[in-house]
């Protein structure tokens, strides 16, 4: 990735404007404040492995194009050396998009568009990213132990 070679890295994804996904923490929480009241809610939700790499690579691929059901086969399950399956597949996307409606985005996030694959179905994604030179010397170690994550 080109942003890479400039000395940044993916720290995670903008949702909306009450939703982060921290990729590193494999974590996707909701922070919402209200300027009037003073109150804040927060709520989280974690990922197991298979789902955070499906679910990252959906946001990094699949918000302007559909990704294929063999490309994930191929980049989600092959890659890591589990044996992909469509019924798998169906439950990771099920249980994914009943985690993301917890926090309140719509059901439908990640919509499979028949015959061409899936597409991050929402308009509010950004990505976020930090530069490399302004970690802390001992996040750096960190870094190097979810760097495999989004390979």
């Amino acid at each position: 990735m080109w942003v890479e070679n400039m000395g940044y890295r993916l720290y995670g994804f903008m949702i909306g404007d009450e939703i982060h996904f921290d990729i590193s923490n494999r974590r996707l929480y909701r922070l919402a404040g209200s300027h009037t009241d003073k109150s804040i809610a927060f709520a989280s939700i974690y990922f197991n492995e298979t789902m955070l790499r499906l679910f990252l690579f959906l946001l990094e691929n699949g918000r302007t194009n559909p990704v294929t059901k063999e490309e994930l086969f191929e980049k989600i399950w092959e890659a890591h050396n589990l044996s992909p399956s469509t019924q798998r597949l169906w439950q990771v996307l099920h249980n994914l998009n009943n985690k993301l409606s917890l926090l309140g985005l719509p059901d439908d996030f990640i919509r499979n568009i028949k015959g061409r694959g899936y597409i991050i179905n929402y308009p509010d994604v950004i990505p976020v990213y930090y530069r490399m030179s302004e970690l802390p010397a001992h996040s750096v170690k960190k870094e190097e132990k979810t760097d495999t994550l989004s390979e």
